[in-house]
């Protein structure tokens, strides 16, 4: 196996191990990943179009409606008419939204901290220079500059700094 191999091997590792781990202590908190992943994004963008949702996170559409459904039900969302095309709903963000975005967020931040502990500040460095190098060269060879609708440049994420996991 090449190292470049193995790289992207330990890489997809990490996103999964990750991704599991954020996801069960949010979980402990009240919120999915899947959820704070809609939620945070509402947020940085304001009110959105299912399918402009859908195409964000990369998701179908079926899927984040029923997401949509959900986070409407427990009042965290609402729609409301679009008022660029009356056959569409803007999904909007509530008060109640927002709450569990600030309820999260010192678990998202701990998250963070307890996972780069073992890294000191040059290697922190180091690795945000590796990632933005990558990131950048994977937007040269085809991928979006963005990943949720113009809201984030290529060095943003999802989830928020490195606590991602998705």
């Amino acid at each position: 196996m090449s190292i470049q191999q193995e790289v992207l091997e330990q890489m997809r590792d990490l996103h999964l191990r990750m991704h599991r781990l954020f996801n069960d202590r949010m979980r402990a908190h009240g919120a999915s990943l899947a959820q704070l992943k809609l939620l945070l994004l509402m947020e940085r963008c304001g009110a959105m179009r299912s399918t402009d949702i859908a195409d964000a996170l990369g998701q179908a559409p079926r899927t984040v409606t029923e997401a949509i459904d959900g986070l409407e039900r427990d009042g965290l969302v609402a729609r409301s008419p679009d008022p660029s095309d009356r056959r569409a709903k803007r999904i909007n963000l509530t008060e109640a939204g927002r709450a569990v975005i600030r309820e999260v967020e010192p678990h998202r931040d701990a998250f963070a901290a307890q996972f780069f502990e073992v890294l000191g500040d040059e290697d922190l460095n180091t690795f945000l220079s590796i990632l933005r190098t990558l990131n950048d060269r994977m937007i040269e060879m085809g991928a979006p500059s963005t990943l949720d609708n113009g809201a984030l440049d290529n060095r943003g994420s999802p989830e928020g700094s490195a606590q991602s996991g998705q």
